[in-house]
């Protein structure tokens, strides 16, 4: 479980998949506002890492020189698209990648 001082030492790791397949570099990290409590990361995908898509952090862990995640590389890359406007998302995006992780819903935050 990824702890919430350890946040800002998420940006720009490399992500890397079940199959020790690398993802892309983590972008942001989205905490909930209640509990301050990493939540999602967004992770550059993609040629050129031109598309931004969200992952659950809920079994993440941080090796060394980086993130390692219970996912497939396809299911990121497959995972909606949302597109934050500053430091939240849209109910609808919220629950969109809910929907897609099957995961409970909490706080989006930042």
């Amino acid at each position: 479980m990824i702890k919430d001082d350890s946040t800002d030492q998420l940006r720009g790791l490399d992500v890397v998949d079940a199959n020790g397949e690398r993802i892309g570099k983590v972008r942001e990290v989205w905490t909930d506002e209640r509990t301050g409590q990493p939540v999602w990361a967004s992770v550059d995908t993609g040629t050129l890492g031109m598309h931004h898509s969200f992952f659950p952090l809920r079994e993440a862990t941080v090796v060394p020189e980086h993130l390692s995640v219970a996912l497939s590389k396809r299911a990121v890359e497959d995972s909606p698209r949302v597109s934050p406007t500053g430091d939240t998302m849209a109910d609808v995006e919220h629950r969109a990648l809910h929907t897609y992780y099957g995961s409970p819903e909490s706080d989006p935050g930042r």
